[in-house]
Parts: structure tokens; sequence; C-alpha cells
């Protein structure tokens, strides 16, 4: 490694002789060796931040699809209740639906009985006058 042992200030670079400061080749190589660190770790800290970026974009999204997800999971448990009035409305119309089944039965019976009755009378009062 071939370094130079002038070094000068980038905010003063005249050419006079006099603001020229001369390194020690020890200390320039440490110099080097920290600049080449530092680009190295200029270039990793804008990695992670991409990286961090990319995993906070990851967190909101997967956040805004548990929250679809809650939304959706809360509307599925709404329609089970309602299935559920649905279905105990069903089982008391069947209820009251075999109790009035019972009921037009044992009506009918009576009016069979009732007109049967009836014609026998009849019959037996035509029969006998």
């Amino acid at each position: 490694m071939t370094l130079s042992l002038n070094a000068s200030s980038q905010t003063a670079t005249t050419s006079n002789k006099d603001s020229l400061v001369v390194l020690p080749a020890k200390v320039a190589k440490l110099i080097a060796k920290d600049l080449v660190a530092y680009d190295g770790l200029k270039l990793e800290h804008k990695v992670t931040l991409d990286l961090l970026a990319n995993t906070e974009s990851k967190i909101n999204t997967q956040g805004s699809i548990i929250k679809q997800y809650e939304i959706k999971d809360g509307q599925w448990k709404q329609m089970v209740t309602n299935y559920d009035a649905q279905v105990l409305a069903y089982k008391n119309m069947t209820a009251d639906l075999q109790k009035d089944l019972r009921k037009a039965k044992v009506r009918g019976f009576y009016n069979k009985f009732g007109l049967t009755l009836g014609l026998g009378i009849m019959t037996y009062l035509y029969i006998t006058k």
C-alpha cells in the first residue's frame, strides 16, 4: 500500500508550503484504514436502514392483514349468532306448528265424531218415525 505522507486541509488548500501538514507513515496508514472502515460502515448503515424500512413495511402490512382478519372474524361471529337465532326461531315455529297440528287432529276427530253421531241420530229419527 503506497500512501502519500503529505496531507492538506479540505478548507485551506493553498500552494503555500506553510499550510501543509506532514504525517508519519504509521498515522497515515491508520487514517486510511479508518476512512475505509468508515466507508464500509456508511454502506452497512444504509443497508441496515433499508432493511429496517422493509421490516417496518412488512410489519405494517401484517398489521393491516391481521386487522382485516379480526374484522372478518367479528363478521363470522355475528353471522353465527344470527344463524343461531334463526335456528331457535325455527325450533319455536316447529313446536308451535306441531301444537297446531295436534289441535287440528283433535278438532278433526271431534268433527267426524259429531258428524257421525249427528247422522246416526238423524237416521234413527228417520227410521223411527
